[in-house]
Formats: structure tokens, C-alpha cells, sequence
């Protein structure tokens, strides 16, 4: 593996290789840097290393080095020259890395974790979306760090990936990646531009994705039991004249400029553009005494504009001492529209026609959110000990306008949060890190009750280094939750001729915890993850039905509490180096939903796999995702069972591909289940958008006069929306 690192690693790293008895072998380049060459350091401590720096005046030094390096508190990846001459923007490296219990959604290129839990993406310390992380230059990514115990400072997510990169101080670069189907209406089409001089950098990326005359059937059978105890069924069956549209589309402006030694400073325009429909024909059977049965129409449209304004600005005291200050503003404006019909159907020798309406609803909501954050952090290092603090408040003014009820429903809604972090590393073996976050959320609703809450958010974290391959972790977080506007609204939505939905008003914010022991084992061409974790949550908001008058009532309150168990193991082998590489991760959960008038439990075993084959500027990459189910208050949503085959071409700076989607099967399902007694339900989805969707594809970089520096950028946030969609099935 060939990566440039700072010079000031030279001394250090020389000696400590030899005290892990690897002989180095040196060789003076034209440009005054030393290829350094020597065997296995995975055992390597780069924490000493990094805590005992000493100076030395050469430009870069280029060190052949392992792939994979533990660190206290992170995982450090560096990509070989290989990798990185095989990419041509920044998700394909990041694919080629393989990071276990990653995974790059083919379909849409975004990132997320296996289980479907959050990740968040940096790059040089800020959080960036998948179309930033598109955008880098393979060439200019020094190492991919990824932290999956984040600390107080990052929020709730579950994992973070941080790409550290050398900013091009000259030139410029275009860049593209064209997908299209040869036998689907489905497209992903992305550009980007840069142009740099001196320390500022200038840029624009876009980008389209767009889904069109994609079949989209649903089958559903729904089990109903009346207040009296009789019990009977309606049954929906798909007719022709399905579909489910999307058109989304991006675009964003970025100015950046860097002195590496002093400051930086950040600012973005982004806007966001999507239209999304589905619709469902079917016929509708209601098997009860005197049933109907009927033709059934259920058409759903999102349409969603977000622009944003994003800065940032960092101030380096010193080597070991930093400010951070960050400010997003933004609007959204989303609109959810439903239509749901049902008309009789009469029989007719020539088929069917329909009669009268039995039932007509028509729900249309107008969503303006407008948000503004600000966040302030304070960094400080010492050899072995670093200390974070910092805070940060959140504003925003929401509206929904319930056309068909004729109520327009207002809210602001506040959230301030302050936190503090302090690790530190105790010998040879032992290191902790110890955080306390307190949120106050306050919910201001018009004509109605204001709330005022708060919640404190301890973080602990602890590992021992049991050798120079092995760790064990354990950590432990008592997470907050956000209270939305639909959750706390009154407006009752029709959802269909029985059903109904509603917010409560006097929900509460409830707490999470959870707890994760972990082992880590990483050696030569093998790393492994084995770990358990625990969650439950007292009070948690989950949805309830109860019947009201004649109809069912679907509404949010807080349960008793909402509980799940998690065995899973990732690994990663480098089977033939340079040329294969496999990542497996076998999972399985158990969930227990204990709510205020019932109790669920619920198993699952999920899998995925990817591999990796490159030679001769050729790649097979392959990747299978089984049913990633979760369950959540009475309500299972299914996951997809999905693979995809994918070969690829390098030739210079362009990259040739073809990917064929579950190309071994005929037969793409999604489930999902509610087992409400009163109203439950099966339901089956299935589509032609995957099951052996043919994809050819063409990317690009095209850089000219590039020269880089590194610098580092460690916050930056992004506000989520307040909207609300039209109750649905």
C-alpha cells in the first residue's frame, strides 16, 4: 500500500517500525520524498506516534504501510495505489475500501450502514452528503477514518466516515458518473466542477435521478376486529395501471478557502428539487357479511423544494487548539397529496363497471419550514488526553395547512444543546472517554399548550488493548428524541372508509439506552468485529389504534416501552492482496414492543456480503443484502433482498461499467405487517424497477495542474425538515 504522509512521521515511524522488527528499505525520489517499504503493521500504535511528533524539513515522505490501522478511537484506512488508480471519484474508492457493515446503495449511490441506522459524512471533520463525497478526487484522499463509537459532539448517529484530503492549491477538475438502464426507465446522472487558485477553491456540483413508467403492485390483506369480537377480512388485489414515478434533482455552489496553519472558511448554496408519486389499482374485497366489493384507487404525491445556505468557519490557536463556528439556514417547502377512492363494482357479462362512490377522500397538506442553526465547538489536545466542548441551538418556524380540514396548524420549535467530552489514554492497554450532553426542547404550538423539556445525554466509552492485534470496547449512550409536528397535531386524517389518523398533543420526549460491548481483532489480511448490543426506551412514542364510534383511530402516544437485543459479526479479508477482497456480516435481532394495551416480539436474520475482484484495470464487484426487518410499535417493515453484479473498465482517467441488479432471480418482494388486533394487515410489494434491471454506466476525472495541502474542517450540520405527509396505508 503506497500513501504519502506528513513528514514529521518520518523519525518516529523509522524507529518504531524497527522495534516491531520490520527492516525498512529507503530510496530518494526527484521530489525529495523517501518510499519506505517494510512488513505487517497492523500492530502498528499510531497513537504513540502521533503524541510524540517530532520535526523534520522535508516535503512529504511516501510510506508502503498495511491498509487498516486501529486507533483509540477510530479506524484508519488508506487506500493503495491501486485503488485509487482504479477510481474515479471519491464513492468508488470508498467502495473499493470495503469498510465492513458499509454499504453503497447501487440504486442511488447513497451510504448507509447495514442495519439501516444513521451514518455521518465528513470530509477534513464536516458533515457532507454522498454527492460531496462523490465529488473528491481519488488522488487527493489521504486516509478514510471511520469511527463507529462517535462521541457527544456528533449527536445520535451510529457511525461516522471522515475523509481526510489534501486541498489542490492550483488547476481544476470535471468530473462525471452517467448511469442508465438499457430496459427500465431509470437514470442517475451526476457532474461536478472545480477550479482552485491559491487557498481558495471554487465549485459546483448537480445531479439528476430520475425514475419513470417503473410497475409498482400492491397486494394487502387487512384483518379487522370489531368492538363486539366478530372478526372478518378485505382483501386488495393489484390490477394493471400501477406505476411510481420520481424526479429529483440537486445542485449546489461551494467556496472554500484554506490556510492550513490558521483558519478556514466554508460556505455552500444547495437546493434540492423532488417529485415522487405512487400509485395502486386494485379491486377491493370486504368479506363480511354484506361485504362489497369494490375498485379501489390510492395515488400519493410528494413535492418538496429545499434551498439552504450553509457556513463555516474554523480558527486554529495552535497545533493542539481550535474554534469551530457553524451557522445553516434554510427552507423547506414540502406538499403531500392523497387521493383515495372506492367505487363499486357491478359485474357484467362483458366484465366489470363501476357504481356509485363508497368512499372519497381527498387530503392535500402544505408544509413551510423555516430553520436556522448555529453551533459553536471548542477543541483542545494534549499527549494523551483531549477535551471537546461546545453548543449548539436550533430554530425553526413551521406551518401545515390542512386544506381538506381547513386548519392551518403552526408551530416553533426549539432545541438547544450542550455538550462536553473528555478522552483520555491510560498506558499501554487502557483508554476512556467520558461525555454529558443536556438538550432543552421547547414546542410552542398555536392555540394549543406550549411544552418545555429537557434530558440529559451521558456518553461513556471504554476500550483495553488486550494485544497488538485484539480490543475490547464497550460503550454506553442515553440518547433524546424529537417530538415532530404530525406527532403532536390534532387534525384528524381520513386514511380510508374504516381508518383514521391523528397526532396527540400530549405526547412526551422520552429517552434511550443503549448499550454496545464489542471485540475487534485485526491482523495481516484479516480484520473482525464481534459485538452485542442492547437498546430500550422507556416511554417511547409508537402509534396505537382504538376504536371511536365506528371508526379506527390510529393515533401516537408514549408506551411502555420499546426494547431490542443484536448479535452481529463483521469481517473483512483480503483474500489474494491487490487483487480480491470480501466483507461478510451475519446479524440477527430480537425486538420486544411492549406498548400500553399489547406486546409484540419479533426475530430476524439478516446477511450481507460484497466482494472485490481487480486486475489488469478490470473489477467485479458484487454485493447481496438479505431482509433487514425492523419492528417498531405494531408495525414490521421489511427490508429488500437484494443483489447486484457489477464489471467495470479502467482506461486512463475514464471508467467503463455494466450492472445487472438480482440477475439469479425473477421475483422482487418488500413485506411489511401490522398486528394490530383491531386492524391489522399484510402486506406485499412488488416491482420490475429491480429484479434484473440492466445498467450500463461511464464516469470521469479530468483534472489539469493540480497541487494539494491538507487542511481540516470538523463541523458542519444540516437541518431536517418539519413536513408532514397525508395518512396512507
Amino acid at each position: 500500500m503506497k500513501q504519502t504522509l506528513p513528514a514529521t512521521l518520518l523519525a518516529v515511524a523509522l524507529s518504531t517500525l524497527c522495534a516491531h522488527g520490520a527492516t525498512p528499505e529507503t530510496s530518494t525520489h526527484a521530489d525529495d520524498s523517501i518510499a519506505v517499504v517494510y512488513a505487517d503493521t497492523t500492530g502498528l500504535n499510531v497513537d504513540s506516534i502521533e503524541s510524540s511528533l517530532k520535526q523534520v524539513d522535508l516535503d512529504e515522505v511516501t510510506v508502503e504501510a498495511s491498509s487498516w490501522v486501529q486507533k483509540a478511537d477510530r479506524n484508519l484506512l488508506f487506500p493503495n495505489a491501486q485503488q485509487i488508480k482504479q477510481s474515479r471519484n471519491g464513492l468508488q474508492l470508498l467502495q473499493k475500501l470495503q469498510i465492513p457493515g458499509v454499504i453503497i446503495n447501487p440504486s442511488d449511490q447513497s451510504i448507509a450502514l447495514a442495519d439501516k441506522s444513521e451514518v455521518s459524512l465528513r470530509i477534513n471533520g464536516r458533515p457532507a452528503d454522498n454527492k460531496e463525497i462523490q465529488a473528491l478526487s481519488p488522488e487527493q484522499i489521504v486516509r478514510v477514518e471511520y469511527i463507529d463509537n462517535p462521541g457527544v459532539r456528533y449527536g445520535e448517529v451510529s457511525a461516522v466516515i471522515d475523509f481526510i484530503v489534501k486541498n489542490p492549491t492550483s488547476g481544476g477538475s470535471f468530473m462525471g458518473d452517467i448511469s442508465q438502464s438499457v430496459n427500465r426507465g431509470f437514470g442517475e446522472y451526476w457532474l461536478a466542477a472545480k477550479v482552485n487558485s491559491g487557498k481558495s477553491e471554487f465549485s459546483y456540483s448537480g445531479w439528476c435521478s430520475p425514475r419513470w413508467n417503473i410497475e409498482m403492485l400492491r397486494d394487502n390483506t387487512e384483518h379487522y376486529e370489531l368492538p363486539d369480537g366478530t372478526r372478518y377480512t378485505r382483501t386488495e388485489e393489484s390490477l394493471d395501471g400501477n406505476k411510481f414515478e420520481q424526479w429529483t434533482n440537486g445542485h449546489s455552489l461551494n467556496y472554500n478557502y484554506l490556510d492550513p496553519q490558521k483558519q478556514m472558511f466554508n460556505a455552500s448554496l444547495n437546493f434540492y428539487y423532488g417529485h415522487q408519486e405512487n400509485l395502486y389499482r386494485g379491486i377491493l374485497t370486504d368479506h363480511s357479511p354484506g361485504g362489497t366489493t369494490s375498485l379501489m384507487l390510492d395515488d400519493s404525491k410528494t413535492h418538496r423544494i429545499r434551498p439552504s445556505l450553509n457556513l463555516y468557519y474554523q480558527y486554529n490557536f495552535d497545533k493542539d487548539q481550535l474554534l469551530m463556528a457553524n451557522v445553516v439556514a434554510s427552507y423547506e417547502r414540502p406538499n403531500s397529496h392523497r387521493i383515495y377512492t372506492e367505487d363499486e363494482l357491478i359485474y357484467t357479462d362483458n366484465g366489470f363497471t363501476t357504481g356509485s362512490p363508497l368512499v372519497d377522500i381527498d387530503n392535500l397538506i402544505k408544509n413551510r419550514t423555516y430553520s436556522i442553526l448555529g453551533e459553536v465547538d471548542y477543541e483542545k489536545r494534549w499527549k494523551n488526553s483531549r477535551v471537546t466542548a461546545g453548543i449548539r441551538h436550533t430554530q425553526s418556524w413551521i406551518t401545515n395547512d390542512y386544506v381538506a380540514q381547513g386548519v392551518d396548524d403552526h408551530m416553533n420549535q426549539g432545541n438547544s444543546y450542550i455538550f462536553g467530552e473528555y478522552w483520555m489514554r491510560l498506558g499501554k492497554h487502557f483508554d476512556f472517554s467520558a461525555g454529558i450532553g443536556y438538550s432543552l426542547y421547547s414546542y410552542v404550538p398555536r392555540d394549543r399548550e406550549s411544552h418545555l423539556y429537557s434530558i440529559w445525554r451521558p456518553r461513556i466509552s471504554a476500550r483495553y488493548t488486550i494485544d497488538d492485534h485484539s480490543s475490547l470496547r464497550f460503550n454506553f449512550v442515553r440518547m433524546g428524541s424529537v417530538i415532530s409536528l404530525d406527532m403532536l397535531s390534532p387534525v384528524v386524517q381520513d386514511v380510508d372508509g374504516i381508518q383514521q389518523s391523528t397526532g396527540n398533543p400530549d405526547v412526551k420526549p422520552y429517552a434511550t439506552y443503549k448499550y454496545d460491548l464489542q471485540y475487534q481483532y485485526n491482523r495481516g489480511i484479516f480484520y473482525g468485529k464481534l459485538g452485542a448490543f442492547y437498546t430500550h426506551a422507556p416511554g417511547a412514542i409508537m402509534p396505537e389504534k382504538v376504536w371511536v364510534g365506528e371508526k379506527i383511530l390510529t393515533r401516537y402516544n408514549n408506551q411502555r416501552n420499546a426494547e431490542e437485543l443484536r448479535f452481529y459479526l463483521d469481517t473483512r479479508v483480503t483474500a489474494i492482496p491487490n487483487w480480491l477482497t470480501l466483507s461478510v456480516g451475519p446479524a440477527w435481532h430480537r425486538y420486544w414492543m411492549r406498548g400500553n394495551n399489547y406486546t409484540h416480539v419479533y426475530n430476524n436474520f439478516y446477511c450481507y456480503a460484497t466482494f472485490e475482484l481487480s486486475h489488469w484495470g478490470f473489477s467485479l464487484e458484487g454485493m447481496l443484502q438479505t431482509n433487514f426487518n425492523r419492528f417498531w410499535g405494531e408495525t414490521l417493515n421489511g427490508g429488500e433482498n437484494v443483489h447486484t453484479l457489477k464489471l467495470t473498465y479502467n482506461y486512463k482517467d475514464w471508467n467503463f461499467g455494466v450492472m445487472v441488479f438480482d440477475p439469479f432471480v425473477n421475483d422482487y418482494k418488500v413485506k411489511s405487517e401490522n398486528w394490530n388486533r383491531y386492524a391489522g394487515y399484510q402486506q406485499t410489494m412488488t416491482s420490475n424497477m429491480v429484479k434484473q434491471l440492466v445498467v450500463v454506466s461511464v464516469s470521469w476525472n479530468l483534472n489539469w495542474g493540480r497541487r494539494y495541502e491538507a487542511g481540516e474542517q470538523r463541523i458542519n450540520n444540516a437541518i431536517g425538515g418539519g413536513g408532514v405527509n397525508a395518512a396512507g396505508k
